[in-house]
C-alpha cells in the first residue's frame, strides 16, 4: 500500500511540474509590477533620472501600455543598444504581526529599453528578454526622447 501511494505521489509531481516552463511568460508578472507606487524613468546615456511616475493614474497608465501578454520570450539581436531603464518599487509587504510599513520603497523589477523592440526584464534576480509589440516599443521608448 506505501509503495502504491509513493508511486502516486511521484507521478502526480511529475505532472504538476510539467505543466509550464518557468519564467516563460511576462504576463505573470503584470499583478507585481501595477503594484508598483514609483517609476524612476533613467536614462542609458546619462545615468540621470528624467522623469518619476509616481501617481496610481500614470502607475496604471505605464502598465497597461506594456501590453505584456503579447511579449515574447526572445534574445537580443545583436547590436541593440540599451537607450533607458525604468526601475518599479513599492513598500515592502506588511507581514504577520505587524501593523504599517516603515514607508521606505525599495526596488522590485528594473525595465532596460532598447532602440529596438525588445525589453530586458529584471525581477527576483532574473533576466530575461523579451520581444514586444512595435506599439510598446514606440510608448517606452519615447519616454527617452524629450532629453
Amino acid at each position: 500500500m506505501k509503495k502504491i501511494f509513493m508511486v502516486l505521489v511521484m507521478v502526480s509531481a511529475l505532472f504538476c511540474g510539467c505543466g509550464k516552463e518557468e519564467g516563460s511568460d511576462a504576463s505573470e508578472y503584470y499583478n507585481e509590477i501595477s503594484k508598483a507606487q514609483e517609476i524612476i524613468v533613467v536614462s542609458a546615456d546619462t545615468s540621470s533620472v528624467i522623469q518619476t511616475l509616481s501617481s496610481k493614474e500614470d502607475i496604471g497608465d505605464f502598465t497597461m501600455a506594456l501590453d505584456m501578454d503579447k511579449w515574447e520570450l526572445g534574445k537580443l539581436p545583436s547590436g541593440v543598444q540599451e537607450i533607458g531603464s525604468f526601475a518599479l518599487s513599492q513598500e515592502e509587504t506588511v507581514k504577520f504581526g505587524q501593523t504599517e510599513t516603515d514607508g521606505e520603497l525599495y526596488d522590485v523589477c528594473k525595465i532596460s529599453v532598447y532602440d529596438a523592440s525588445y525589453v530586458k526584464f529584471e525581477v527576483a534576480g532574473l533576466d530575461m528578454v523579451f520581444e514586444i509589440s512595435e506599439d510598446t516599443a514606440d510608448y517606452l521608448q519615447g519616454y527617452f526622447e524629450l532629453q
